[in-house]
């Protein structure tokens, strides 16, 4: 039904189904999540606040909009360093 609306370019689907088998995992995540946060808002500073991190299962999405792709890869770079992180799904929007 999306691909219906007027406009729209792309859909993504990156629904996980299931739940994540033990407190640890969910903490884990969870520190990660909060270490992305942490490192975007050290390594390009306010503007981190322009990009949402989700962390599943020690992946980290990351959603935004930038018209920097060096700063964008500035951030990529730095969340490849945080302990746990297995794989970086970037859908952040580089606009001209």
């Amino acid at each position: 039904l999306v691909w219906l609306v007027d406009g729209v370019k792309e859909v993504v689907n990156e629904l996980e189904i299931g739940n994540r088998s033990t407190l640890k995992d969910y903490t884990t995540d969870l520190w990660i999540n909060t270490q992305s946060k942490a490192i975007a808002a050290k390594t390009i500073g306010i503007k981190s606040f322009g990009y949402n991190f989700e962390t599943i299962n020690g992946k980290v999405y990351v959603a935004g909009v930038t018209r920097k792709p060096e700063q964008l890869e500035e951030l990529i770079n730095a969340l490849k360093t945080i302990k746990g992180v297995k794989e970086i799904i970037n859908y952040v929007i580089v606009k001209d």
